[in-house]
């Protein structure tokens, strides 16, 4: 018996799990009884089986692990109701056991494994088909007893082990969809484009395990476009399976797809549409083809998940880019005339400051032509302000197709316009040659609607400015005004604008 009890010491010393104790206990216990056959069982109550973990065989007799029998109808149940832990006679203690007659047994034993509730889990099993006769039946049974509560610590140990390490894995797994739904928040929050979000989100799934192929795409007009330029040959394909789909799964944040519509350029591998919406209306997604379709009901949380987060950031870039459009709108009407659509004053005093400045850093220099358009009046008076409206506005066309590159035209107001031109060089030939091509372009007839005027040019003045002379742009516009009056003086005898038949 103290040599045994050694041995079972070694035993539980050296095992880490259930079958590294269990499989050297079946060898001594084969070698203290000699039966053929030494096993353990574990017993599913609620599902009313027995099943045989671990065996050693070592005669005629051969039972194989993994064999499941009805609880109700074994040996061992049977055994641990009568009291009966060894038994050399079983033919005639049970005669009606159909398992025991297949088998041939004649000799058995069986003890109780408990759990820590005291409730019968498993048992611990010798059998043989010769009848063996124990040499001290008490010191065996206390063996084997000894034997099932090492195996019971044991297994509540694996248990609780199994347990554990399910618990870290499941654990785990949702600090992976934590930290998922982290980086995808972090993306959605930083990104200023919703292609290389979308695009940057799919990397991160597919760095994440979970899923085998990401195929982000956007759906301009409502035409899907593929964003990874290596995934195009799938275009086409993935745009029918989409094609498939009903409104209603168009309008859900994650659909599953039907396998049925598959095409075959796709993985086979349960797939899922990530949609990515702009109020109702989607405006990109992601296809995503997981390894293994397991966890259906989490995976559509975290997919759910990131759908949201995307379309935040579709909605927020959306917005952004509306605001941009509106400030472009509103500084635009607040740089230029609501008439001619021309720079107004605003503009020309910044275009004057940016002008003077360049000319500074660079040596240049330009020309301030003042245009102001003689007898205007009379054509309101006369013809009424739709028609001067008019007049204003092929006045601007014509001074704009008289500009070079980098020439510049503003309305100063009312009938008053100013050019910028630059000017490598400043003399007084380039000077009347600008002036005459000016006047020249705001002359002649002008269809006004059902009238047919004859103008005969406005008043120009013309100063010149190069690095080194005054910075003062009030200055400037004044010397220009004063040139303009001076021309408008010399050209009083000018006739009247003339109405043609």
């Amino acid at each position: 018996m103290d040599a045994q009890l050694k041995q079972l010491a070694g035993f539980v010393a050296s095992a880490n799990t259930v079958e590294e104790l269990t499989r050297p206990i079946l060898r001594l216990i084969q070698q203290l009884t000699g039966l053929e056959s030494t096993y353990l069982t574990s017993i599913n109550v609620d599902a009313g089986m027995q099943r045989v973990e671990y065996v050693l065989n070592a005669g005629q007799l051969q039972l194989t692990e993994g064999l499941e029998v009805p609880w109700h109808d074994t040996l061992c149940k049977r055994a641990l109701q009568s009291g009966r832990f060894i038994t050399n006679d079983v033919p005639n203690i049970w005669p009606d056991s159909a398992a025991a007659k297949a088998l041939g047994l004649q000799t058995y034993l069986s003890v109780p494994v408990l759990d820590t509730r005291g409730e019968v889990c498993g048992t611990l099993c010798g059998a043989s088909s010769q009848q063996v006769q124990l040499d001290n039946p008490d010191e065996v049974l206390q063996v084997l007893q000894l034997c099932a509560e090492l195996v019971s610590v044991q297994w509540t140990r694996d248990k609780l082990q199994y347990a554990a390490l399910a618990r870290a894995s499941a654990a785990e797994r949702e600090l992976g969809k934590l930290r998922l739904l982290a980086a995808v928040s972090e993306i959605c929050v930083a990104a200023q484009s919703l292609s290389l979000a979308v695009m940057q989100v799919a990397q991160v799934m597919q760095r994440s395990g979970e899923w085998q192929q990401l195929l982000p795409f956007e759906t301009p007009q409502q035409q899907l476009l593929l964003l990874d330029p290596a995934q195009q040959a799938l275009q086409q394909a993935l745009a029918q399976w989409l094609a498939t789909l009903s409104a209603e799964d168009r309008c859900r944040n994650v659909v599953p797809l039907n396998p049925e519509f598959r095409p075959p350029e796709l993985l086979d591998a349960p797939a899922y549409l990530i949609n990515i919406f702009v109020g109702q209306q989607p405006v990109a997604g992601l296809l995503a083809l997981q390894l293994a379709d397991s966890g259906c009901s989490e995976q559509l949380l975290i997919l759910s998940g990131i759908s949201n987060s995307l379309s935040l950031l579709a909605a927020r870039l959306d917005e952004h880019s509306m605001l941009l459009d509106a400030n472009q709108q509103l500084t635009y009407h607040a740089r230029h005339d609501a008439l001619t659509g021309l720079p107004n004053r605003c503009y020309l005093l910044e275009e004057l400051e940016r002008l003077i400045a360049r000319g500074v850093r660079q040596q240049l220099g330009f020309y301030l032509i003042f245009v102001d358009l003689d007898k205007f009046k009379l054509i309101n008076d006369q013809f009424g302000h739709e028609t001067g409206d008019e007049f204003l506005r092929q006045i601007a066309q014509r001074l704009q197709q008289v500009l070079r590159k980098g020439d510049f035209v503003a309305r100063q107001g009312g009938d008053e316009f100013v050019l910028l031109c630059q000017a490598p060089e400043i003399s007084t030939e380039q000077s009347e040659l600008i002036i005459n091509r000016i006047r020249q372009c705001c002359s002649g007839v002008f269809s006004l609607g059902d009238f047919k005027l004859l103008y005969h040019g406005p008043s120009l003045g013309a100063v010149s400015w190069h690095s080194g002379d005054s910075q003062d742009i009030d200055l400037l516009l004044s010397l220009a005004d004063v040139a303009m009056y001076q021309d408008k003086q010399r050209r009083r005898a000018m006739p009247a604008p003339q109405l043609l038949s």
